[in-house]
């Protein structure tokens, strides 16, 4: 633009001079060859302000093209994190059996590892198995309580702690679920005492799990005592059991927090606060919906630790 407008006063400069002593022909001549030459000036301008502007449209696509391919390399660097592999036992009752449906929760937490490419990273280990999935291993038993007993006017029901520590030094396990206490609950087994139950059973647990193990203890999910399928009418209202559930949680989390405090590596994990009524199946047992959301629980909760 600036050489445009040199070339331009030199033009009408000559011309100015020229017509000071030329004849009109010559005059018309002159003006003409400045036209022309103005003309093929604003031609050439105009193509270099074409070319600046598309150097500059070109540049600017450039740094925006390089700066969505940085982007994008940040977000793959991101997504391309690193997991250990683990060994994983899930313990505890038929709710980690899978009652009346087949792997319960088990089998969507597979599913969905397999789905996110990191089932290779976890092998499920116990001497049950159980559900249609990559892995079904798994130390969930029916009717189980924590501890087994057999006692006039209660009843009587086997106990996960007796095994417990064969099973824990047997497979060796990197990491434990232990949800476990609904049986005892409905069966009115010493609740006063049921934590100091589940605090021997957590103590067996580190004793047998190979260094750094990781135990992460579970609440319970609601019980629905308005169901009568597995829940005594005679024996519980709706708010008894809502009563004895809090209660026995409240003991979970304390138990929790006590073992955090002696240096153990053991995490409280609220299964209570995912669960409602709205999802038992019967009363007990998650529904369909039910063993979904404690599976995406449990998900979260594993792959978290597996990424730390």
């Amino acid at each position: 633009m600036k050489l445009f407008r040199s070339v331009l006063i030199s033009v009408l400069t000559v011309l100015a001079l020229s017509s000071c002593g030329s004849t009109d022909s010559s005059l018309d001549s002159s003006a003409s060859s400045a036209a022309e030459a103005v003309s093929s000036i604003a031609e050439s301008s105009s193509e270099a302000a074409a070319e600046s502007t598309a150097e500059s449209i070109t540049q600017t696509e450039t740094a925006s093209i390089a700066e969505s391919e940085a982007e994008s390399i940040a977000d793959s660097k991101e997504e391309a994190k690193e997991y250990k592999s683990i060994k994983l036992m899930t313990l505890g009752d038929s709710i980690t059996d899978g009652f009346w449906l087949e792997g319960g929760y088990r089998v969507f937490m597979c599913n969905k590892l397999e789905e996110n490419g990191l089932s290779e990273y976890i092998d499920f280990v116990g001497s049950m198995k159980s559900g249609k999935c990559y892995d079904s291993d798994h130390e969930g038993h029916t009717a189980y309580a924590i501890e087994g007993f057999r006692e006039k006017g209660v009843g009587t029901r086997s106990g996960i702690a007796g095994k417990t520590p064969e099973w824990i030094e047997k497979f060796q396990p990197d990491v434990v679920t232990l949800m476990i206490g609904t049986n005892d609950i409905l069966s009115l087994f010493k609740l006063d005492e049921a934590g100091s139950r589940l605090e021997a059973l957590v103590d067996s647990i580190f004793e047998k799990m190979p260094e750094g193990g990781k135990l992460f203890l579970a609440s319970l999910p609601d019980m629905d005592a308005n169901d009568n399928t597995y829940i005594d009418k005679d024996k519980f209202t709706v708010e008894s059991m809502d009563t004895y559930v809090s209660e026995y949680n409240e003991k979970v989390k304390a138990l929790a927090d006590k073992k955090q405090s002696e240096g153990k590596n053991i995490e409280f994990c609220d299964v209570h606060s995912v669960i409602g009524k709205e999802d038992l199946y019967d009363g007990v047992h998650p529904s369909e919906e039910g063993y979904q959301k404690l599976a995406d629980y449990w998900y979260d909760i594993i792959v978290k630790y597996i990424s730390e």
